[in-house]
């Protein structure tokens, strides 16, 4: 601990009080300080049933039921939102699940192996391998898609390249250009 000293002569007369002041101990009238004790050890005893007490005390059961009430009235309340919601919910998901059929195609006659890669099949190189046509010039393959817009590009001979026929998406996270594909139904 520290030692103070009650060296006041260069402070200001006002400092100087303040500063006595502040190392007197504070004086407390016995019967306040009496009460208080009391009542802090009433309300920290532990609650005996049939006692009245000042705050409110759940029992085991009565907090399981409180519980139960809660998630009953959740439940009931999330089914009516959900049953006065669905017949849209159902059209959009019907929506989305109609499957167009896209053709990709690039012209690539120099390259061994090409693939599409996108937000449609988690940019797997593996999952699109495009297939060489006849004359050996262009890669074809075809897929079915949900309507939406994707990002996507071409995976020639292990290195990801745009579309050279498609709008450009601009560069992905890694630095690489991507090209933008929309499924739309007629």
């Amino acid at each position: 601990m520290r030692e103070h000293h009650d060296d006041d002569s260069q402070l200001t007369p006002l400092l100087a009080r303040g500063a006595r002041l502040l190392r007197d101990e504070p004086r407390v009238r016995d019967a306040w300080r009496d009460a208080l004790v009391d009542r802090v050890a009433r309300e920290a005893a532990p609650v005996r049933s049939g006692s009245p007490s000042p705050r409110v005390r759940l029992s085991i059961p009565m907090a399981i039921a409180a519980g139960l009430a809660c998630a009953l009235i959740g439940g009931a309340a999330a089914t009516v939102v959900q049953s006065r919601s669905r017949p849209r919910v159902e059209a959009a998901v019907a929506a989305n699940t109609m499957l167009l059929p896209v053709r990709f195609s690039v012209v690539a006659p120099n390259a061994s192996t090409v693939s599409v890669v996108g937000d449609f099949n988690h940019w797997n190189p593996t999952r699109l391998p495009m297939r060489r046509s006849a004359d050996g010039r262009v890669w074809e393959v075809e897929v079915r898609l949900p309507l939406g817009r994707y990002n996507y590009a071409l995976f020639i001979d292990g290195k990801v390249a745009p579309d050279p026929a498609a709008p450009r998406a601009g560069d992905d996270d890694f630095g690489s250009p991507n090209s933008v594909l929309m499924v739309r139904g007629s």
